[in-house]
């Protein structure tokens, strides 16, 4: 259970990122294909490390989580579906608008994988782009659920957001539900002076006790700023342009490392700064 948003201000765009879940390892990655840079942030998943978010240095940003649909609900299961874990690298390397997903997604059906212990329980993806334009996409029976950016931000939480076009944000319902009406507050109230450690703070309003991960990303500038399990005394940089990790906020000293292979461990991080 997560949560993420989009903030559009006068200053530019902002976006955060609550990963929450049971203890599991976690990988960040960063990439170039094609002259466009890439960060990835990957979990350990039935033993396989699935994209969970990305960004990439078009300032395009994608990031999927739980969602509960509830009972009644039946997936499609065609076999032009384009599976949800697919989604994320090919729009990261293909697109650098919002608008680029639908061309890339031609007429194909979302689909996301079921767990059989829990039927009601899918996931939902958002992207967005820094020229404030962003939309979380759902699955539907046999079609695509897309639900727009309607003001100058954008949530998700765990609720399928489809479900509430028309709903006043404080009378949505579900899981989740108490973390989206705190984030869109804070995000309502903050928004003329809204900048990284505004989004470092909503993202602590809404933390939950299986925090692992909050990231925030400013896309203007191409920067990623990271903390792991609550703690946000210490943040890291990451630069997807030099393809470093820098200790900033909270150490005694701003070390900068570069990523080997492209891709490192949080465990081995986190050791390297105990």
């Amino acid at each position: 259970m997560c949560t993420s948003f989009a903030v559009y201000h006068k200053k530019g765009a902002v976006y955060g990122m609550n990963f929450d879940t049971d203890e599991i390892d976690l990988k960040l990655k960063v990439d170039c294909y094609q002259g466009k840079n890439f960060f990835y942030f990957s979990a350990l998943i039935e033993n396989k490390y699935r994209d969970i978010a990305g960004f990439n240095s078009e300032g395009l940003f994608i990031c999927t989580q739980a969602v509960e649909y509830g009972p009644g609900f039946k997936p499609g299961c065609d076999a032009n579906d384009w599976s949800a874990f697919d989604i994320l690298d090919e729009v990261l390397k293909k697109a650098r608008k919002s608008s680029e997903f639908f061309e890339i997604l031609n007429q194909r059906v979302i689909s996301y994988p079921r767990n059989p212990l829990y039927p009601d329980l899918g996931l939902h993806t958002m992207i967005a782009d820094k020229t404030g334009d962003a939309f979380i996409l759902e699955e539907g029976n046999g079609t695509n659920i897309i639900s727009p950016i309607s003001d100058d931000f954008i949530v998700m939480t765990n609720f399928a957001n489809g479900k509430f076009k028309e709903t006043n944000y404080n009378k949505v319902y579900g899981v989740g539900a108490d973390r989206y009406i705190c984030a869109y507050e804070y995000l309502h109230n903050n928004i003329h002076s809204f900048d990284r450690n505004k989004a470092f703070e909503v993202l602590r309003q809404t933390s939950q006790k299986n925090t692992l991960c909050t990231i925030v990303f400013e896309p203007l500038k191409n920067d990623i700023y990271i903390s792991f399990k609550k703690d946000l005394e210490k943040i890291w940089k990451i630069s997807i342009a030099e393809n470093t990790i820098q200790s900033t906020d909270g150490f005694l000293s701003n070390n900068k490392i570069q990523f080997t292979n492209g891709e490192m461990l949080v465990q081995d991080l986190v050791c390297l700064y105990k």
